[in-house]
């Protein structure tokens, strides 16, 4: 999530913060039942409540896709800007990922959702994983293999990987 979409993110949980406490205000009295239906009264034909409602609908439809991931970095960018630009696609990175993890034995189907922050690859893996193979081990080899290679070709740290198996069975069923 960029800074832009904090930054919205910051008002508009200030704005339902205002909004929770006026709610509760009103549900204990303090505030009058008399002064809620006089504000809303006053809504029809003014132009700036318009307005208002159009920034929180477009806020709204920001987050929600920031939230989605369609702003999320699509390629990650290598090396030193100076020397010449050299990017990879996410989707390289998350191939070549699912390639390592799948190289250890008793692992297949494997699928891999990844993000990049401050210069460092998080992964997550979903595969699964045959009957009778030590799930500890097996998980300790993924993410070793995965941080050495992808180091060791790409240049970039992978500081969080979490591994999930969605199956435990046999290839050929």
């Amino acid at each position: 999530m960029g800074i832009t979409d904090r930054v919205i993110l910051t008002l508009y949980t200030f704005l339902m913060a205002v909004f929770a406490l006026v709610l509760v205000l009103c549900s204990l009295g303090v505030i009058s039942q008399e002064s809620i239906l006089m504000f809303i009264s006053s809504i029809p034909g003014s132009w700036e409540y318009a307005v208002a409602g159009v920034i929180f609908l477009l806020a709204s439809i920001r987050l929600l896709l920031a939230g989605i991931g369609a702003f999320g970095v699509n390629s990650f960018l290598l090396g030193n800007p100076e020397s010449g630009k050299v990017s990879i696609s996410k989707k390289a990175i998350e191939d070549y990922i699912a390639d390592i993890a799948q190289e250890v034995y008793g692992i297949y189907g494997v699928k891999v959702v990844a993000k990049m922050e401050d210069n460092n690859i998080s992964a997550r893996i979903n595969a699964s994983i045959e009957p009778g193979i030590n799930i500890y081990e097996t998980t300790y080899e993924i993410k070793n293999n995965v941080k050495e290679t992808i180091k060791k070709v790409v240049g970039m740290d992978v500081t969080d990987i979490e591994v999930f198996f969605k199956q435990i069975k046999n290839t050929n069923n």
